[in-house]
């Protein structure tokens, strides 16, 4: 009975942090799923690099608002647009995620553009990524870093 009370308290104070999944799990909220998140190797020298994942949206709409990793000097969101046959990458202030739809972050279109790396990413490494959502709050998940050219994980319904 005196050891219940200290191991009740130590659950207790550990249950809120949050931990990275591991590799290929997905990181489920009230409201929010995601999952495959996964990043091309880079060269060395080379200070950028963009993440990609799947959103599932829960019963109620969501908002993706940031990313931060501790690989990076900064995480942005970033969608691709075409305009006149060009296509041009900016900075946004949001992803929506809306009720039960699938969202994909994927190479040519919206990502998490990871800048001033603090060394290359290479292929078979992990690191954390935690993303801020308007509703579902913190979700910390695991990205997988890939071979250039290797197929990203397939889309699973």
């Amino acid at each position: 009975m005196r050891l219940l009370l200290p191991c009740v308290l130590l659950i207790a104070l550990l249950a809120p942090l949050p931990l990275p999944l591991p590799a290929g799990d997905a990181a489920a909220t009230a409201g929010v799923t995601v999952r495959d998140a996964w990043a091309r190797a880079t060269p060395p020298g080379m200070a950028v690099a963009a993440a990609y994942l799947t959103l599932v949206g829960g019963p109620h709409s969501d908002r993706l608002l940031s990313a931060a990793t501790p690989r990076a000097a900064m995480a942005e969101l970033h969608v691709v647009t075409a305009s006149d046959g060009m296509s041009r990458m900016r900075q946004t202030d949001g992803i929506e995620v809306p009720a039960g739809k699938t969202v994909t972050l994927a190479p040519q279109g919206t990502h998490v553009m990871l800048m001033g790396l603090d060394g290359p990413l290479v292929a078979g490494q992990q690191f954390p990524l935690t993303l801020q959502f308007a509703a579902a709050g913190t979700v910390t998940v695991t990205v997988v870093v890939r071979v250039p050219g290797e197929s990203p994980p397939p889309p699973r319904p």
